[in-house]
């Protein structure tokens, strides 16, 4: 289902689900990033849905709070602040993992494949960049939150490019509304 215009980059609260027939497949990502083959599986094989909740909170600051739900089970938080600090987090999936956030306009990403395909409502107000960097096995990984239209709907998209050495993995994710 598409995204509501309501819901925007300042605004991303809402229930999503991962659309697995326009999305490319995270395995190879998922691999490098040394994510077991249990939880592979599980993503491979059945539904994510990612619940977002966007707010300001007492510090004062923007939140991005995710959490992300498989049918098979497997629950992953994701706690973020759009502050561009460096915070460190043991993460179940990832284990110790330092990242930061904030929202950045798409033209100033250093890869083109970040930069491409968004509406317009994130050309103009920008679209959120999380870097996370693996602090046990070497790997950086980009991803950029925003909205694109896709086979002529608008949806939830996340485009991620993966790096571990040589290594470079590009993934684009899309999410169809839910709630």
């Amino acid at each position: 289902m598409a995204v509501p215009s309501t819901v925007t980059i300042k605004d991303m609260s809402g229930v999503f689900v991962l659309n697995k027939t326009q999305s490319q497949s995270v395995q190879s990502l998922l691999k490098m990033q040394g994510v077991g083959f249990i939880i592979r599986q599980a993503v491979q094989y059945s539904t994510i849905t990612v619940t977002v909740k966007h707010y300001t909170g007492e510090d004062g600051k923007v939140h991005l709070d995710q959490k992300q739900v498989s049918t098979g089970g497997i629950t992953n938080e994701d706690l973020r602040k759009l502050d561009w600090e460096w915070n460190e987090v043991d993460n179940f999936i990832w284990g110790k993992v330092r990242g930061r956030n904030r929202v950045a306009k798409a033209s100033e990403l250093d890869d083109d494949f970040l930069k491409q395909g968004w509406s317009q409502d994130c050309v103009e107000d920008g679209v959120i960049e999380t870097v996370s960097e693996s602090l046990a096995s070497g790997w950086v990984a980009t991803q950029i939150f925003g909205f694109a239209d896709v086979d002529g709907q608008r949806k939830q998209v996340r485009r991620v490019v993966g790096r571990k050495g040589d290594k470079i993995e590009r993934v684009m994710q899309v999410y169809d509304w839910k709630a």
